[in-house]
């Protein structure tokens, strides 16, 4: 694992896919969305000369523009993620779940120190000490969410970003999740 970028396991680009294919489904909702708008506000007042119909037209505006906004940003999301599964390798880490904060404790011959920005120590029951970073999802999606914290206390796999977020999947989760590391807060509970 150590040496070779994550790109470079068939697994990852099978993940890459998955989640890619995602951010295409709401881009083309959206531009449907929006097309059927369009498309029924010309017929509603050329046609049937009934302009009554714009409630469910600008619903349908509305819907198209919502799913228009969340596909380019899974899109470009996407291309972030393959910029850095191209040339960063898996790390190995522990998930712990409290919240809405995950922490990621990071096994310690797998921990790249140019890559863990807000790291802190994890003293463990074994006096072991192993680096940790306290993360947030990039995501309110629910079921993306449940997936994620299915995977509380298990082992998965982390790709460090140059900009201090993180990739991060598991051994048959099949989808990327983006990570953002928590500002320092004084108080807060972390897990």
């Amino acid at each position: 694992m150590a040496g070779q970028s994550a790109w470079q396991q068939p697994e990852t680009r099978r993940s890459y896919a998955a989640y890619r294919l995602g951010a295409l489904r709401w881009f083309a909702g959206g531009l449907a969305g929006g097309t059927v708008a369009v498309g029924l506000s010309a017929y509603a007042v050329l046609v049937l000369k009934r302009p009554g119909l714009g409630v469910f037209i600008v619903a349908a505006l509305f819907l198209g523009v919502i799913g228009l906004v969340t596909g380019t940003g899974g899109l470009i999301r996407a291309q972030r993620f393959r910029r850095t599964l191209q040339t960063q390798p898996w790390q190995r880490a522990e998930l712990r779940v409290a919240g809405a904060s995950l922490r990621l404790i990071f096994a310690a011959d797998d921990v790249d120190n140019d890559t863990v920005d807000n790291d802190t120590v994890d003293n463990d029951a074994d006096g072991d000490d192993r680096r940790a970073a306290d993360v947030r999802l990039l995501t309110t999606s629910r079921w993306r969410v449940r997936v994620v914290v299915g995977h509380r206390d298990g082992e998965v796999l982390v790709c460090s970003a140059r900009d201090g977020s993180y990739v991060l999947s598991a051994q048959g989760l099949n989808n990327l999740y983006g990570l953002r590391p928590l500002a320092r807060l004084g108080g807060r509970y972390r897990p």
